[in-house]
């Protein structure tokens, strides 16, 4: 153990069977055995069901602390602290279904101290959190949300206080149930989820998104959320204020899915969408400038997009700047963002700009290198319509082949 002299040894019998470290919580199977509960709960997780010391096969994966050993083992704790051994502290008692189902009721009710009561013990261990999920505390927190949506749409204070702890909990249940999803995609004020929750409440916002991650996966809910007004315009709010990397993923994640949808794109671009996505690519890392790239490729395909992605001075530098410099999947989405801006610019100013940034030499060496047959064909149309704006340009960007990913 850390921090415990080295010439200390545990007792055989005080280590768990598995992990081999003095156990912290001993609990006891069917089969008599004794291990750590963290580390027995991981063995039954993955699948198993025979005791791992005796092979036999369990009849039942219940688990009974052993509470005898555990005083034994902070004894010897004790005995062993003038050589930096630690008294291990008395585990909490893991939620029972009888009590959660006490707490479920009392949450039904509208009671918010109990749903900060739950959410403190999903807190407190995995076990807790997985009693949680597989009961039906996620259709009770949707529908306990939906009652109180319209109120905190009003911004009614203890409704909106209510739905922000709800949207808290309800992320410890996911993925969550078809009947919790269904309750809330029956909210016409779904929009609430990300717009109009408390200014300066980070979390329930986070919250707020990853449920919508959830629903936005599933065909049944994308229009349902798509169409709903003013949602567009959170989630872009997410993207120019970000408040956590997971938020920000997330929300690329929903508008991308609404985006998949036609009739949708023109609402995520009118949201000022293009904007925010050029600005996240500047100093965006890898996985950000990927998802972002995605979601900006799915935009130019609409007319909307294209003037938006050409209006915005950085667009074709930066998605220029983006090429052989972040990851194949990143070069293939910024030469379609590129092609597709280029090819509909009625002027050819969009291929101007995109010379003087450097995508000639870019694009040649893409074609010799070799990419995937789309990217190619589109480096090589692009190459072609360059000739005729070959007297306009020169090439500002000496290429630093240090940055090439040779993996193509």
């Amino acid at each position: 153990m850390k921090g415990i002299d080295i010439e200390v040894t545990v007792p055989t019998y005080l280590r768990c069977p598995i992990s081999l470290e003095l156990m912290k919580d001993p609990v006891t199977l069917c089969t008599g055995l004794t291990y750590d509960r963290h580390s027995i709960e991981t063995w039954l997780d993955a699948g198993n069901n025979v005791c791992p010391v005796t092979n036999q096969i369990l009849h039942t994966q219940d688990t009974i602390p052993n509470h005898t050993l555990r005083r034994i083992i902070q004894d010897w704790c004790v005995a062993n602290s003038a050589r930096g051994v630690h008294r291990i502290p008395t585990p909490k008692a893991p939620l029972d279904p009888a009590h959660l189902n006490a707490i479920l009721a009392e949450i039904s009710s509208g009671e918010k101290e109990s749903i900060q009561k739950l959410r403190r013990l999903a807190r407190e261990s995995d076990r807790n959190k997985k009693c949680i999920a597989s009961s039906t505390a996620s259709s009770v927190l949707a529908s306990l949300f939906a009652k109180h949506s319209a109120q905190a749409l009003n911004r009614s204070k203890q409704s909106v206080e209510i739905c922000e702890e709800a949207l808290g909990a309800l992320t410890m249940t996911l993925p969550l149930t078809s009947q919790a999803l269904d309750s809330l995609a029956l909210i016409d004020a779904i929009a609430c989820l990300v717009c109009n929750l408390r200014e300066g409440n980070p979390e329930a916002k986070n919250s707020a998104v990853t449920i919508l991650r959830q629903m936005v996966s599933k065909d049944k809910y994308r229009d349902m959320i798509g169409k709903r007004e003013r949602l567009a315009e959170g989630l872009v709010q997410l993207l120019r204020e970000p408040i956590c990397p997971a938020a920000t993923k997330s929300s690329l994640f929903v508008i991308y899915n609404i985006a998949l949808r036609q009739r949708y794109r023109s609402k995520v671009v009118e949201a000022g969408a293009i904007p925010s996505l050029v600005e996240m690519l500047v100093d965006g890392d890898r996985s950000i400038c990927e998802r972002a790239l995605l979601v900006l490729d799915t935009l130019c395909y609409c007319t909307e997009g294209r003037a938006a992605a050409s209006a915005h001075a950085l667009t074709l530098p930066v998605v220029v700047k983006k090429i052989l410099r972040v990851s194949d999947s990143a070069t293939e989405l910024a030469v379609s963002v590129l092609w597709n801006v280029c090819q509909n610019s009625c002027d050819g100013e969009a291929m101007r700009e995109a010379l003087h940034a450097g995508a000639f030499d870019k694009l040649l060496l893409l074609v010799q290198m070799g990419c995937s047959e789309q990217t190619r064909d589109k480096s090589i149309k692009l190459l072609k319509l360059s000739k005729a704006y070959t007297n306009d340009w020169e090439c500002s960007e000496t290429l630093n082949l240090h940055h090439v990913k040779r993996s193509f």
